[in-house]
């Protein structure tokens, strides 16, 4: 169990970070065995916490140990995306759907789209595999007995601001990339993932960082629940195509998923010309908060 104690050092401040998300992902998983939806999506983000915890502050660990966990905990995040991802697709399709004038719905389409998207959430099978039990007794393994070097022993705030501040440049770098990035979706994709791994970077520090770590969290959290609206648009519309080609083939008529496809389409659109005001507004307090 992780210490109550105040962190001092880096490792005190990592391996709370560690035994917490360890803990939020066992808790997670009970629930994803009874059938909840928003299980899997909690249980996902705690292994992104715990992989991102392990990349950020890779020096404070043997990475002879860790790199592996790294490898295993993203095949974890992978294995729990299908049943997670489907639900809220469908979700997100109903609500569009609802927002159509009824004379614009053409066809079974809500009927579609809850047999396509809606079923009971299954248990992910990888859960019942040695690859995940193996995975959870290293994990184990790491919070009763971390490999510390060296590095660990130094002040937790230090440590953890400069971590911040690099990742925030990650974030900076990425920004910057979009301008002359050859594909722009995969490019926007990239910076969400720094974005997000900036936000829970600043989330282990916030014990020690006071105001300044909690400013980071903040605007992080601003810079990709944007981006994450922006990337539904991209699976929904995917999602979308491949729904019309399955009314097409079964003799239904396809205008509804067209529509739906171009207001989400002209949503991608706004949300891009709002990233300019959004990044003015994430970028100075980010930087202030890490100097």
């Amino acid at each position: 169990m992780a210490s109550s104690s105040p962190p001092t050092t880096a490792a005190d401040l990592l391996h709370a970070r560690l035994a917490a998300q360890l803990e939020a992902l066992d808790r997670e998983l009970v629930a994803v065995r009874a059938g909840h939806p928003e299980g899997v999506h909690q249980a996902r983000i705690a292994s992104r916490r715990l992989r991102s915890a392990l990349a950020t502050f890779r020096s404070l660990l043997h990475a002879r140990t860790t790199d592996p966990l790294r490898v295993e905990l993203r095949w974890l995040g992978l294995s729990l995306s299908d049943a997670r991802d489907r639900y809220v697709v469908g979700q997100r399709l109903l609500q569009l759907l609802a927002e159509e004038p009824v004379g614009l719905v053409a066809g079974p389409v809500e009927a579609r789209v809850r047999a396509t998207y809606l079923a009971p959430t299954e248990v992910p099978g990888a859960l019942a595999s040695d690859r995940w039990r193996a995975l959870r007794v290293a994990l184990g393994d790491l919070v009763d007995r971390p490999p510390w070097t060296t590095r660990a022993d130094r002040p937790a705030d230090g440590v953890a601001r400069a971590r911040v501040r690099r990742e925030v440049a990650r974030v900076h770098d990425r920004y910057d990339a979009l301008a002359v990035a050859p594909d722009h979706d995969l490019a926007m994709h990239d910076l969400r993932k720094a974005a997000k791994r900036l936000r829970y970077a600043a989330e282990t520090w916030e014990p020690v960082g006071g105001a300044d770590a909690a400013r980071v969290v903040a605007a992080a959290k601003t810079l990709t629940s944007h981006l994450g609206d922006r990337q539904d648009t991209i699976v929904s519309r995917a999602h979308l195509a491949a729904l019309a080609r399955a009314a097409e083939a079964d003799g239904e008529q396809t205008f509804t998923y067209g529509r739906l496809h171009a207001r989400e389409q002209e949503r991608a659109e706004s949300l891009d010309a709002a990233l300019p005001t959004l990044w003015d507004a994430f970028i100075e307090p980010a930087t202030r908060s890490t100097c």
